[in-house]
């Protein structure tokens, strides 16, 4: 019996004595230090621009993604809107492009004729000056009918013209007011457009306006020149003077055409820098319409759902948050005393407490700061109290061959350093 005591005893005693040899060992030719945690890069998904009701989310908690993959979508009913609304303005533009291309190709062909004709006309004025001896009764009764007619022009004109400052002011006005609203974001741009559309249309009406009381004057100008038709017939030096009347008349017609010419031109301009402005709008409307498919940046896995179908979101809310197994890695804190013996590229055994395995690895970063200088309140030892408290050093571990079963970031990690060689 005494034999059994003393064989349990030696046991017993070289157990002791090997796991203290192989605990001072360890210590020896290792840094150990059980604080310390997994970690990975966390990504936080959010919309880039976009703003709406959340209408399917595609991932749950905890489950793995691909990159590219569909996270959520965000209710696309209103950018859709938009773009429709977009794509109808810009036909229209267009259509309207068109439609006053068409004129001005016309015109351009017109106004070498429209010339023509004016000189053919003089040639048949001077033709018919020579027969005004023998329709001087005509020429009375012609002369008070196209007055007439003339006079009842002109004051349509002029009805007209202030009809048309009327409609100009007004919109003028609204344009003026929808400017300053949009400065101050109270107004979106197409509001702002359409008012300046309807004020340009106005301007043009007005100019158009103008150009008939213009007309009609030069009407009632040639109504009345059959007066001097007449006292041509009486008096025949009045004869060049009343061709020269003629001819101006003529020029200022040229003129006139050539004035709708340039405006035609000039709106045509301005139409094609609208369209190309709608073009570049519903380019970014497009886009903005893809941003509400959201899709993951990385691949990795769901750390933590933050929203729920039909939560409103905006731009920077997170809906993911992803980290990324690609980026796990180790952090442990070392005691000051002891990071001396580390260096970059030092072994490390490595186990994880979440699957109960050791997998080796390599330190990649040690840092230049203890981690209690980014403490919330940094100790205050200015007062003259003191107690030393031996500071830890972060050390950055890079594990090899770890499954995807065994990433928990945030879980617990012991961590065997191997000392550098001195």
């Amino acid at each position: 019996m005494k034999k059994l005591f003393s064989i349990v005893g030696f046991l017993l005693i070289a157990f002791i004595t090997f796991s203290l040899f192989y605990y001072f060992y360890q210590r020896h030719i290792y840094v150990i230090t059980d604080d310390a945690f997994q970690m990975a890069d966390v990504v936080s998904v959010s919309t880039q621009d976009a703003s709406g009701k959340i209408v399917k989310l595609f991932k749950k908690e905890y489950e793995s993604v691909s990159k590219e993959e569909p996270l959520f979508k965000v209710d696309d009913s209103l950018y859709r809107k938009d773009v429709e609304i977009l794509k109808a303005k810009l036909e229209s533009l267009k259509q309207k492009k068109k439609e006053l291309s068409e004129k001005l190709s016309r015109l351009k062909e017109q106004l070498p004729a429209d010339v023509k004709i004016s000189k053919e006309n003089l040639k048949a004025l001077e033709k018919k000056l020579n027969q005004l001896k023998y329709q001087e009764l005509m020429e009375k009764t012609n002369y008070e009918t196209s007055t007439q007619k003339a006079e009842s022009s002109l004051k349509a004109a002029e009805k007209g013209l202030e009809a048309a400052k009327v409609s100009f002011n007004h919109w003028k006005n609204q344009y003026n007011r929808y400017k300053r609203l949009y400065k101050k974001r109270i107004i979106s741009k197409e509001q702002l457009e359409e008012v300046e559309l309807a004020y340009k249309e106005a301007l043009y009406k007005l100019e158009s306006a103008k150009a008939r009381l213009q007309a009609a004057k030069g009407d009632l100008e040639n109504a009345k020149s059959l007066k001097n038709r007449i006292a041509i017939i009486r008096k025949q030096q009045e004869e060049v003077k009343n061709k020269i009347e003629a001819l101006k008349e003529q020029v200022k017609i040229s003129k006139a055409n050539l004035k709708k010419i340039n405006e035609l031109s000039h709106s045509i301009r301005q139409l094609e820098e609208d369209i190309k402005s709608i073009e570049s709008q519903i380019e970014k409307a497009k886009i903005l319409l893809s941003h509400t498919l959201v899709k993951s940046p990385v691949e990795g896995f769901i750390a933590k759902k933050w929203k729920e179908e039909g939560d409103f979101i905006s731009p920077g809310l997170p809906v993911y948050s992803i980290y990324n197994s690609k980026s796990f890695f180790v952090l442990a804190w070392i005691e000051e005393d002891k990071i001396k013996d580390i260096k970059v590229g030092n072994k490390v055994k490595v186990e994880l407490e979440v699957c109960k395995k050791t997998f080796k690895g390599k330190v990649y970063s040690i840092g230049t700061s203890a981690g209690s200088i980014f403490s919330l309140i940094p100790r205050d030892t200015s007062q003259g109290e003191y107690t030393k408290v031996t500071q830890r050093i972060p050390v950055k571990i890079k594990v090899e061959k770890v499954p995807p079963v065994c990433i928990k970031p945030g879980t617990n990690v012991t961590v065997y350093i191997k000392k550098r060689q001195q």
